[in-house]
């Protein structure tokens, strides 16, 4: 089998050709772990060119999966073959792996996937605390993810929220966590438009409890999302 590399940004789209069994899954590990040391954790798996994938390289798949997911990436597949796709729809990988029908969406996807955008519905209150600031500005919670948070305050001209300032913030995870996230975060957007003020904080201070909690939640809601398309 003969795998091409290309690089997109922080993705990788590897494209597999020939066949895909036992005698190469030991290769196939080897070039997962090099795309991985070079600090890309999200790959694309373009397999349109596998002629034959057996159990044991399906194994190899879900194992690089599961490496690319714990260093907060993922790994999916694009336009499987006929035989890939049986393959994997015998097994029920069809439903661990998503998969799409060019590199583009997958990209796309994959771009996508290291935030959590929340809908209306479950937005949080976010109470920010400014040093030097007599009270705190009470915002809603728009975007989540493991290194930051966006947030939405009603009106502009908000002139103690600069870019560049540190602000203490508190926010919940309706229906996930009883207790409140209280983080150290630094002001690295901001945008007035239609009556709002979006904030964009960069996260300093994270409790390790707390970064294992973020990243549950994210990944859980991930996999709301895959279940929701499986679906449609």
């Amino acid at each position: 089998m003969k795998v091409l590399k290309e690089t997109f940004g922080e993705s990788v789209v590897l494209t597999l050709k020939g066949e895909f069994d036992s005698f190469v899954t030991s290769a196939f590990g080897d070039e997962i772990g090099k795309v991985q040391e070079d600090g890309s954790h999200r790959i694309v798996l373009n397999m349109r060119l596998v002629k034959f994938v057996n159990s044991t390289a399906l194994g190899a798949m879900i194992k690089a999966r599961k490496s690319s997911r714990s260093l907060k990436g993922d790994l999916v597949v694009s336009q499987p073959s006929k035989a890939v796709r049986e393959a994997m729809e015998s097994l029920g990988l069809d439903r661990l792996f998503s998969i799409y029908d060019d590199d583009e969406s997958a990209l796309t996807a994959l771009d996508a996937s290291g935030s959590v955008q929340l809908d209306q519905s479950a937005e949080s209150t976010v109470i920010i605390h400014v040093p030097g600031e007599d009270r705190p500005t009470v915002a809603r919670l728009s975007r989540l993810d493991a290194g930051a948070i966006e947030c939405r305050i009603s009106g502009t001209g908000h002139s103690h929220l600069v870019e560049g300032r540190k602000a203490r913030v508190k926010f919940r995870l309706p229906l996930y966590r009883k207790e409140y996230f209280e983080l150290t975060g630094r002001i690295e957007g901001v945008n007035e438009s239609s009556g709002s003020t979006e904030i964009a904080f960069r996260l300093l201070e994270v409790s390790p409890e707390d970064q294992g909690d973020i990243e549950r939640f994210m990944a859980d809601m991930a996999d709301l999302r895959q279940a929701a398309r499986e679906t449609e």
